[in-house]
């Protein structure tokens, strides 16, 4: 008899180790496709996740959503365990919103100069830079205001 989960076991892992790890009724992420939400009981797939920010909402009804920036990266959702592997990931608690502020205003300051000098390749290197910036002061924005 096949036993029908309520939860899902999320763990998101970038290159410096696993990032975040809770079980949790759903997880809303941003493909490149678009945006899905993965429930229990899922079927088994794979997809690409674009820059963004994943949502997981706690089995505790009582608890806030937990939102994790990501800089694009891999989700694999198979037996009710989700597993993002991510490029870069950090949770909206560990984020300086000083310094990522910084990363924005320096971003966009490369932009400008790549427009000046009509360079395409460093503008759009400077436009990936702002879209981190901007996702992860995002996340931080969603997180602090529950």
């Amino acid at each position: 008899m096949t036993q029908t989960l309520k939860n899902l076991q999320v763990q998101i892992i970038s290159p410096n180790g696993v990032v975040y790890t809770k079980r949790a009724r759903k997880c809303h992420v941003q493909t490149v496709n678009g945006g899905i939400t993965i429930l229990p009981n899922h079927i088994a797939m794979m997809t690409v996740l674009d820059i963004s920010t994943v949502v997981v909402t706690p089995l505790k009804e009582a608890k806030p959503d937990d939102y994790i920036a990501i800089n694009g990266g891999l989700l694999e959702i198979r037996d009710n365990e989700l597993n993002i592997i991510a490029n870069m990931a950090v949770r909206a608690l560990d984020i300086d919103d000083a310094k990522t502020k910084m990363e924005l205003s320096l971003a966009e300051d490369k932009m400008k100069q790549a427009q000046i000098n009509q360079d395409i390749r460093a503008y759009h290197s400077a436009e990936i830079e702002l879209r981190k910036a901007l996702n992860q002061l995002d996340a931080f924005k969603h997180q602090h205001n529950q």
